[in-house]
Formats: structure tokens, C-alpha cells, sequence
């Protein structure tokens, strides 16, 4: 059985819908499932770091918007020429462009990882430029339809014309469970501080984490908060931390290996996750595999992942937030109980499974 993939998440540096259908593509390839991903230009980590595909990389000679707007037509030119050829079994887009729907003659595979733009609707329509017709349509067509968690499978069946029978649950995974990171590598970090991971956009409900935090901060002097990754600090967020008094409490840190993300997990605190919605939340994963406590909201998919083995705050509730945050400072034996119950969970949720299951699904479509 051959497996296509398409270029459509690949053109970001970063991000979690590009490292799943890279991990998923290596993991088949390891179970001698042929896969092929067809794109030609792509600066993304994954594929650049990686000898599993050959991609080449790109200047942005025209500025970065013109610059992707050409690479994109140039690689979906050649997913069309691929998709012509008829040499695979399973196509499996890997976003919502439809650009496929008049050349592939065989069936599709659609993972819908979160429902968040389509349940919140114009709050949160940045996140992707496809409408709920255009995803209704795709769905439609689709052979089958993976959702990443139970959560976002009520959400599909709950929003759009689709019987649960057509959807498929597979939850993701994650490679830190197979990474090692020498005892020589070192970062410097501030001896206690908790971790944020990735965007801080709206839903991610950033700026109220800030707010409810700070009482607790001004009363252990001592912490400290690391957001890793996301982007520099925007101007609302510089002023709010400067207005709380946290400028030197509060760091943004770029992050440019995931041995430096690793080393970041394995020091914290705890990983704090605030988002009033997620798909699946694969930073969880992360923490668990690196030994981090974890403090989540209560919100979502989230207590669907990772059950007994975090704690929990109502994500509109500073409160709450506070109460945690101070359990987790103070409990040294609570820190050590969530690493050990994360990391039990974490062994649930592994690439090999993840894999196994998709693979299923394509087996389903072809016979």
C-alpha cells in the first residue's frame, strides 16, 4: 500500500499540525509502509533536519508574504503533478485546501484536529482560512475522517452532516518519548520557574493566565515564568507584564531544538497549559515525556489526555489558578507524584500506536 501526503502543512517552520504528519510519515516508513510527501520547497525544521524526505530550502527574496504565496503555487503544481501520476493508494492532504478535488482519482484520508474556529466561529477565525462549507464539502468526500481525541470527534459530529461511523479516533504522540539529551547539554534557566509552550493568541488565554498568576508570583518572589516559543512578546503583553511588575519575572525564549524544549520541561515547575480549547494539546505529551509536572484547565480535550495525571483549574477562574500554582510551589511530593503519574500516562500515547491505528484506517479505505 502507498501512502501520498501533500505539502499544505509543511509550509510553516514550526508547529504541531506539520510535526504530527512528519512523525506519522517516518513511523510508516520505519513499518515499511511506502509514503511519499509531495512538495519540492519547504523551510520547515522537520524536513530540513531530517534525511527521511529531500526538500529544498528557500530565501525570502521577495518578502515573506509574496515569497510564500510563490512557493506555495510552486509546491501544490507539483502535488497536482503527483496526484496525476496515480501512483498511490491513499491520498492524505495534510490541510484544507481543496486544490486535490479534481485530480485525485483515489480515495482520501482528513485528519481534523480541532474544532475551535468552527465552534467559536469569527472569535477565532484567524486560525485557518477555510469556511465550515468548504470543510463540509471535504468531509463529505473523504473516505474517512481521523479526529486527534473523543473530544474533537463529538465536536465533528456535533457541527457537521457526518456519522461517528465515518470518524476514526487516533490521539497523537510524540517523539520525546524516544529522545535523549546528553547531561552535557545545558541551558541556563532560573532555578524555580513554570513553563508556557507555544501561541499566545486569544483562545490560548494568555493574557488572563498573566493576570491570575501575578498574586502568586508577588508572593514567591523566587519564580519564575518561561514562555517558550510563540514569537516575540507583543506590545499588549510587554505592557501588561510590565503593569503587573513581572519584567524580570516573566522571559519569552525562542526555541531551537527540541533538546532545548526537553531541558526546558525536565527543570520546571510544572507546565502550564490555560487554553480555553484544544484539539488534542501535544505540549501535554511533551511534559509527560520529559518528567514535568503538568497543570491544566479544565477545558476541552485536556482532562480526556491526560486524566489523573495533572491538575486542574478552571481556565476562567484566577482563583482556581491561584490555588494550584501555590500547591505546586509548595508540595514537593505532589511534584514528584505528577511526574510519575505523567509519565505512566504518557506510555499510553505512543508513535508506534499512532501509526498502527492510521494505518488501520487506510486499510479500511483500500479494501
Amino acid at each position: 500500500m502507498k501512502i501520498l501526503f501533500d505539502h499544505q502543512a509543511f509550509t510553516v517552520r514550526y508547529g504541531g499540525v506539520s510535526r504530527y504528519f512528519y512523525d506519522l510519515m517516518v513511523t510508516l516508513r520505519q513499518k515499511n509502509v511506502p509514503t511519499r510527501l509531495s512538495i519540492l520547497l519547504s523551510n520547515n525544521v522537520y524536513l530540513q533536519e531530517s534525511d527521511a524526505f529531500r526538500v529544498q530550502s528557500f530565501r525570502y527574496f521577495l518578502g515573506f508574504m509574496p515569497t510564500s504565496m510563490l512557493v506555495s503555487q510552486v509546491n501544490r503544481l507539483w502535488s497536482i503533478a503527483q496526484l496525476r501520476q496515480n501512483d498511490y493508494d491513499v491520498f492524505h492532504p495534510t490541510f484544507f485546501h481543496p486544490y486535490f478535488l479534481k485530480h485525485t482519482r483515489k480515495p482520501y484520508v482528513l485528519t481534523y484536529h480541532d474544532a475551535i474556529k468552527d465552534k467559536f466561529g469569527e472569535k477565532f477565525g484567524h486560525i485557518d482560512n477555510a469556511s465550515k462549507e468548504l470543510k463540509q464539502q471535504l468531509l463529505d468526500r473523504a473516505a474517512r475522517v481521523i479526529a486527534v481525541s473523543e473530544n474533537t470527534k463529538t465536536d465533528l459530529v456535533e457541527l457537521f452532516r457526518i456519522q461517528p461511523e465515518k470518524i476514526a479516533v487516533v490521539h497523537h504522540a510524540t517523539a520525546f518519548q524516544h529522545l535523549t539529551v546528553p547531561n552535557s547539554f545545558q541551558i541556563p534557566t532560573p532555578d524555580a520557574y513554570f513553563l508556557y509552550v507555544g501561541a499566545r493568541n486569544d483562545y490560548k488565554n494568555f493574557l488572563p493566565f498573566l493576570k491570575g498568576l501575578a498574586p502568586t508570583f508577588h508572593q514567591h518572589p523566587h519564580v519564575h515564568l518561561i514562555c517558550a516559543g510563540g514569537g516575540a512578546f507583543t506590545l499588549e503583553e510587554t505592557g501588561a507584564i510590565r503593569q503587573m511588575g513581572l519584567e524580570n519575572r516573566v522571559s519569552q525564549r525562542s526555541i531551537d531544538s527540541d533538546a532545548v524544549l526537553y531541558r526546558l520541561y525536565q527543570r520546571a515547575l510544572a507546565f502550564v497549559y490555560p487554553s480555553l480549547y484544544e484539539g488534542f494539546g501535544i505540549p501535554i505529551l511533551e511534559a509527560f515525556a520529559a518528567g514535568c509536572p503538568v497543570v491544566l484547565s479544565r477545558a476541552s480535550c485536556f482532562p480526556e489526555v491526560a486524566q489523573e495525571a495533572a491538575l486542574y483549574f478552571d481556565p476562567e477562574s484566577a482563583e482556581e489558578l491561584q490555588q494550584q500554582l501555590q500547591t505546586v510551589i509548595q508540595d514537593e511530593d505532589l511534584r514528584q507524584t505528577l511526574r510519575q503519574k505523567g509519565q505512566e500516562r504518557g506510555r499510553d500515547f505512543s508513535l508506534e500506536k499512532m501509526a498502527s491505528q492510521t494505518l488501520q484506517v487506510y486499510q479500511q479505505v483500500v479494501s
